[in-house]
């Protein structure tokens, strides 16, 4: 939904005596790019060579309008704390009476999705989130809040790690976002 039709719908409301806080809601994808050329993908070792409770992975990736690779809207920048590495083979840290899939890397993650104006998205501002994460199969974070056109933002991203062919990943984020 364009920033012109989310002032149409805010006029609306406002029209027929809304009175209180004005909810908006949007919802769009993008894609962070995981690719070898896609931007700053490092992790940070806690000195044992291993997957383990502790490491930090940090990014600044290009944050692209669609999964064809040729729309930046802006940048997709964070960090990952691993929390449970799950295949015990790496670490021997893994949790197993934990109820999650012991094949399956889980981290603590706080980003900043940074849209550039006139760069396609229609927005401007960040959206920043945080929340547990897996490297497979769809995570659901919290959206905690926003600057810019994003102001007041809450809600949730789905998160979920594509393989390319070429390399690396794309991470298709699927955003349902409210405004107060």
């Amino acid at each position: 939904m364009s920033k012109a039709s989310l002032m149409v719908l805010m006029l609306a409301g406002t029209a027929q005596g809304f009175v209180g806080w004005h909810r908006r809601h949007i919802e769009f994808t993008t894609f962070a790019d995981g690719r070898p050329d896609g931007g700053i993908r490092q992790s940070a070792d806690v000195e044992d060579g291993l997957d383990s409770p502790g490491d930090i992975f940090v990014f600044d990736q290009k944050l692209l309008a669609d999964d064809s690779c040729k729309s930046v809207i802006g940048r997709n920048a964070g960090y990952c704390i691993r929390t449970d590495p799950g295949k015990p083979d790496w670490s021997g840290t893994d949790h197993p009476t934990l109820p999650d899939d012991p094949e399956n890397n889980w981290g603590q993650c706080t980003w900043t999705l940074t849209f550039y104006e006139g760069a396609g998205s229609g927005y401007e501002g960040t959206l920043q989130v945080s929340g547990r994460e897996s490297d497979a199969g769809v995570s659901a974070v919290s959206i905690v809040g926003g600057t810019g056109d994003f102001k007041g933002a809450w809600g949730e991203l789905l998160t979920n790690p594509e393989n390319q062919a070429a390399g690396g990943v794309l991470f298709r984020q699927v955003l349902e976002i409210r405004l107060n």
